[in-house]
């Protein structure tokens, strides 16, 4: 099946849509960075409540379990920000066509 040349008025479409997509990519991973940074800075605050007050009362295994349990969930959250930082990996909603 041939294919049919794109018109200069669909080729003007496309560039045309295509122009804002950068800007609005850009604003999207703004505002990821900002909410997950926030989700991040909450988790690592319920962490140190959580590890603070179980501290005196949770023997080194119990405590250690928890520990570990909290230290995941503040992961879950600094290692995507981490790879966007330093390598410009994004969570997969923040690309083009969400590639």
């Amino acid at each position: 099946m041939a294919m049919r040349p794109m018109s200069l008025g669909d080729a003007v479409q496309r560039l045309l849509a295509a122009a804002g997509e950068p800007a609005e990519r850009r604003a999207k991973r703004q505002a990821w960075a900002r909410e997950t940074g926030a989700a991040l800075r909450e988790a690592q605050r319920a962490m140190d409540d959580r590890c603070t007050e179980a501290v005196g009362r949770l023997g080194e295994e119990e405590f250690e379990r928890l520990f570990d349990a909290e230290q995941a969930k503040v992961c879950a959250l600094l290692d995507p920000l981490k790879a966007a930082a330093e390598r410009d990996v994004w969570p997969r909603e923040l690309y083009f066509g969400c590639v």
